[in-house]
């Protein structure tokens, strides 16, 4: 009579009510700590993380300037009827960055730094969207695993009902043929999905080492969204990694084309000269500056850099868009999906209320074998449909969460924005 007795368990809640907010919304999910290290260990998170110390490195180089002292030394004999005389001279010259260029440099430096770390955060956010779907799709192979091994136990008691019947001649044999048959094909199911589940498995643990995907899955129980639409846009587009990194990049862009317009005024250079001739009898000092006659090619690259500016601007506006409007489809998911939850229990209690009382009916003998089977495998299906639902509400509301910089945030990105 066990019926399926462990489906009512999977459908079951998994959090308490009266749980924070912070503690609820990590239910069902790999422990924070064991998220954070994995994240982090990500290879390309490693690798945009390199990066930042790159840029940091480039942006003092800009601070610097492009501009070092140089040396100049020439030496000479010089042959005349009174004689042959050694000359020699030296001379001291450096460039002069203009004020406004070495503002720029500097701007430009730590714009560029910006930008890593804003490229830093999207890896670690694409690493957070991928580590979602894999321990998602690892809990749903596990779900169904679950609900298939219990269907096959229950089967497996059934047909041993059914041949200590048949063998003291109360059930005939076309119920033990059903039987068998039944088992099997469950059997076969179980071991299809054990590999799937073995797969999934493995893919999530291998991919972030460190995430134990457990013995079977902990589902949490599914919440409905706490804003509304508009909400969840403005916060996405106020802390979501791709609308981050455009606008450093349109910045960055801005700054590259004011540096080239003001680089049309060529920078100076001004040095110091000493030379002495005839045998040193002549001693000369004096001191002189270089400055380029800018051309034509100064103008087009400002020209240039000025239509890069635009197009990252465009580019930053599009980006803003395309959020917005992924943002309002996940929104409409999430809700979609929670309701389909809501329905697929209800269904799946109903399924499993209506196989609990054909199964009654035939140890009374009031009903066919095969009822009891076609009832069983309905409510195993209601069952599984309700199980993936819940996944679906939860893995919908996760990755809206995750978008909105609520969940899994990255330690460096909260503690540079104060932890929001």
């Amino acid at each position: 009579m066990a019926a399926l007795g462990g489906v009512a368990l999977v459908l079951a809640a998994g959090a308490t009510a009266g749980q924070s907010t912070a503690a609820y919304d990590l239910a069902g999910l790999p422990p924070l700590a064991a998220v954070e290290r994995a994240l982090s260990a990500y290879p390309p998170v490693k690798v945009a993380r390199d990066v930042v110390r790159a840029e940091q490195a480039n942006a003092r180089r800009l601070e610097a300037g492009p501009y070092e002292f140089s040396v100049r030394g020439g030496y000479q004999a010089h042959n005349i009827p009174d004689g042959r005389f050694p000359e020699w001279d030296l001379g001291v010259e450096r460039g002069l960055r203009l004020p406004g260029k070495a503002r720029i440099d500097t701007a430009l430096g730590a714009q560029g730094v910006e930008f890593a770390r804003r490229a830093a955060y999207s890896a670690w956010c694409d690493a957070a969207r991928l580590l979602l779907k894999l321990w998602f799709g690892w809990m749903r192979e596990s779900q169904q695993l679950e609900l298939w091994e219990k269907q096959t136990g229950f089967l497996r008691q059934q047909q041993e009902v059914v041949a200590k019947r048949a063998r003291v001649g109360d059930a005939p044999r076309i119920d033990v043929i059903l039987a068998e048959a039944a088992l099997a094909q469950a059997e076969a199911v179980v071991a299809g999905l054990r590999g799937r589940e073995e797969g999934a498995r493995a893919a999530l643990e291998r991919t972030f080492p460190g995430i134990e995907a457990g013995a079977a899955a902990m589902p949490g129980e599914p919440r409905p969204l706490e804003h509304g639409l508009d909400w969840y846009i403005e916060r996405v587009r106020a802390h979501n990694d791709e609308v981050r990194v455009a606008r450093a990049f349109s910045r960055r862009a801005r700054l590259l084309a004011e540096r080239a317009t003001a680089d049309q005024a060529p920078d100076p250079a001004v040095g110091a000269r000493l030379s002495r001739d005839r045998s040193s009898a002549d001693r000369i000092a004096g001191v002189y500056f270089i400055v380029p006659i800018p051309g034509e090619a100064r103008r087009a690259f400002a020209a240039v850099e000025a239509a890069r500016a635009d197009s990252a601007t465009s580019q930053e506006a599009a980006v803003l868009q395309r959020v917005g409007a992924e943002v309002a489809m996940m929104e409409g998911q999430a809700r979609g999906a929670y309701a389909a939850w809501q329905r697929a229990s209800t269904a799946a209690t109903g399924m499993q209320r209506h196989a609990d009382l054909v199964t009654r009916s035939w140890q009374l003998k009031e009903a066919a074998l095969s009822d009891v089977m076609i009832a069983r495998r309905a409510a195993v299906e209601s069952a599984l449909q309700a199980a993936l639902a819940r996944l679906e509400a939860e893995e919908s509301r996760r990755r809206l969460l995750v978008e909105a910089h609520i969940l899994w945030n990255d330690p460096e990105e909260a503690a540079e924005h104060g932890g929001d």
